[in-house]
């Protein structure tokens, strides 16, 4: 009886580990490097512009167009069908190769958002270097807020670890702690009813 409950176990935990190793990679896309630390790195314009828009520029042409002066844009320009922020699971499997920054060293992964009047304007994900202006010393996490009038700039800040992971300035949870919690789960299961 305990080699059929070990069996199921080890089947359970494999089958996990496959489900979450099929989703974070693809042979659709050009071969990301284990080693590697990957940020997302993509423009979203905001809700001005959706799938009736008729947008042929760059991120300069959006700068210009916008006067919108030491606020970051980085390709590639990412629209939504209706305007809404972009659906950062879809881009990572169905975009990857293309909203991907390798993230140096001395980087960090940065989510810039742009408010006004207390809604999202446009939003940036990119690798970059974040220094306090108070300390003059690399920030490498947290979300830090800078309100000037109607207008609000918020900068999250994270560090992705090496490896074909979803980065981490895609604003949502860590999907590892959600594994490990079922795995550590499962163990309680199988040791309290076994």
């Amino acid at each position: 009886m305990a080699d059929i409950k070990l069996v199921y176990f080890v089947s359970v935990v494999f089958f996990c580990f496959v489900i979450f190793i099929g989703q974070s990679t693809s042979s659709d896309y050009p071969e990301l490097q284990d080693d590697w630390s990957y940020c997302f790195e993509f423009t979203w314009f905001g809700p001005d512009y959706d799938n009736v828009t008729r947008y042929n520029g760059t991120c300069a042409d959006y700068l210009d167009d916008t006067r919108a002066d030491g606020i970051p844009c980085a390709a590639p320009i990412v629209i939504s069908y209706d305007g809404t922020p972009p659906d950062i699971d879809w881009l990572w499997q169905h975009n990857r190769s293309s909203i991907l920054c390798k993230r140096s060293r001395n980087q960090v992964c940065v989510r810039y958002t742009y408010y006004f009047n207390g809604a999202v304007n446009n939003a940036t994900y990119m690798c970059a270097r974040v220094q306090s202006l108070n300390s003059n010393s690399a920030i490498t996490s947290g979300c830090y807020k800078q309100s000037s009038g109607a207008y609000e700039t918020e900068v999250c800040v994270c560090k992705s670890t090496p490896g074909i992971y979803k980065p981490c300035n895609d604003a949502s949870t860590c999907k590892l702690s959600s594994i490990l919690f079922f795995l550590c789960f499962i163990y309680f299961i199988y040791n309290n009813f076994t």
